[in-house]
């Protein structure tokens, strides 16, 4: 026998309750010489005793008996333990009393007499069930831990408003827009969204639009059917009907083709799919939630996205800020990585040092919180202590490159009128603040630079983007 065979598996506890001793004993002498560690009592009040003070995987309960009901019994071990299954007993001819002892929580009933292997058998089913809505319960524990809402981390104010808003819209059938940069975790919140709802036993279907090709998309989203284009030898079933009854995720809509658009927005109107050749529509029970990097109401001004399609998409809308905006999380998300990353790799490193802590919150994260996960996961990887630090950082970190000038002007949000003054303001201070020189440099006349900066102002050029210290026409 090998050795993993000799693993020692406790019986199975079994509690009978019956006033009636010989067929208590009589019960308790089958499962005993079956197997099982059996005890009896007489009444349901040392019953509640015996589970208070001991632990029993299945109790076997007689429906009638003086001093409490075994409906009595069932309704307190519901509110006590839901953990224990119950076996009712009942009286030939009770049927309707048995069928309420189920509605209670019994997993099946007996009507005596009953013979032996009938007890072992209604016996071993009630375990059997037992142990597999465990296992069930145990697995969507971890599939919650996973892709729940437990598994967004939100310690900024910013991130627990947006996952308190995402929580009380789980449920509901409408569209969700999610926006925000590249790397921010927009599927995550998507996950988030569909475990907590009540299609989390149906799939969650997600496509990137962004990364199927135009002429393969329509096949995809929408299905097909044999002999509709060459190679199609076969019905195929789109990624609507694959997520039937779930949720799909649109991932990167911004990207969707003009002419897909149009037809989206009709599944969205109708609730329906057509799949390529076919001629009739197929109704579909689908949750949608698209996502996008994309600013789309400068793609509607740029006519290449749908207006009709985005007030249909925005129904719910969420929009998660950039990791460099909400600092707070920053190091949580950073924990939370490194348990992930130990796990994975088989490392137990047990956290971080002040210096690498520092250099994460200072860093500006340009890649959002994937690039986050992916530093913490090199530094596992390399590190030979038993904490990370600023050593087992990408280099990237340790060096950080020098903000580009456009990128502060986006993230100030300045208009052209401050962002000219502001490059003025810098070619001003590299001439030495010869105005003459900076405005043929410039391209403009030499008058302006005396109405924007006055006569004698000499500029040194360092504070082009100072927030409102630029000058602007309107505050000379």
């Amino acid at each position: 026998m090998p050795p993993e065979a000799l693993v020692f598996r406790p019986a199975p506890r079994v509690l009978v309750v019956d006033d009636d001793r010989g067929l208590s004993q009589f019960i308790v002498e089958i499962l005993t010489d079956s197997g099982y560690a059996a005890t009896a009592v007489g009444s349901t009040g040392e019953a509640r005793s015996a589970l208070e003070q001991g632990a029993f995987d299945l109790v076997i309960t007689d429906l009638r008996m003086p001093g409490g009901s075994g409906l009595d019994l069932l309704a307190w071990i519901k509110r006590y333990d839901p953990r224990i299954t119950a076996l009712a007993i009942t009286a030939y001819g009770s049927l309707e009393t048995a069928i309420q002892a189920v509605r209670m929580g019994a997993s099946d009933y007996l009507q005596k007499p009953f013979e032996p292997d009938a007890l072992l058998l209604a016996v071993d089913k009630s375990l059997r069930d037992h142990a597999m809505r465990s296992e069930i319960q145990r697995l969507k524990s971890e599939v919650d831990a996973r892709f729940g809402f437990d598994s967004v981390v939100a310690q900024s104010q910013v991130m627990r408003d947006l996952v308190s808003f995402a929580q009380r819209i789980s449920d509901s059938p409408s569209t969700v827009l999610i926006t925000g940069p590249s790397g921010v975790g927009k599927e995550v919140m998507a996950r988030a969204i569909h475990q907590a709802s009540r299609r989390r036993e149906r799939p969650f279907v997600a496509v990137n639009c962004a990364a199927i090709p135009d002429t393969l998309l329509e096949s995809e989203l929408f299905g097909h059917r044999r002999g509709a284009f060459t190679g199609a030898v076969n019905d195929k079933r789109g990624l609507f009907q694959e997520a039937e009854g779930g949720t799909l995720f649109l991932d990167e809509i911004g990207d969707l083709p003009l002419a897909l658009q149009a037809k989206l927005l009709r599944v969205l109107q109708e609730r329906e799919v057509r799949p390529v050749g076919a001629t009739q529509a197929e109704a579909v029970d689908v949750r949608f939630i698209a996502a996008t990097h994309t600013n789309l109401k400068s793609a509607m001004a740029a006519r290449t996205f749908r207006e009709d399609l985005y007030y249909r998409l925005s129904v719910l809308e969420l929009s998660i800020p950039r990791l460099a905006d909400r600092v707070d999380d920053v190091l949580p998300l950073a924990e939370h990585f490194l348990k992930h990353s130990n796990a994975r790799i088989g490392r137990n490193v047990q956290g971080l040092s002040g210096a690498a802590a520092k250099l994460l919150c200072q860093y500006g994260w340009p890649g959002n919180v994937r690039e986050l996960q992916n530093a913490i996961e090199r530094g596992v990887n390399v590190c030979a202590g038993e904490v990370l630090t600023p050593d087992d950082l990408p280099p990237t970190l340790q060096r950080p490159k020098e903000e580009d000038f456009l990128d502060r002007a986006a993230d100030r949000a300045m208009t052209i009128e401050e962002l000219n003054l502001a490059y003025a303001r810098r070619v001003l201070g590299r001439v030495g603040g010869n105005k003459k020189r900076a405005a043929g440099l410039l391209g403009i006349d030499r008058r302006t630079l005396h109405r924007w900066f006055g006569p004698g102002h000499e500029e040194s050029g360092d504070d082009e983007l100072e927030g409102t210290n630029a000058p602007t026409p309107e505050r000379r």
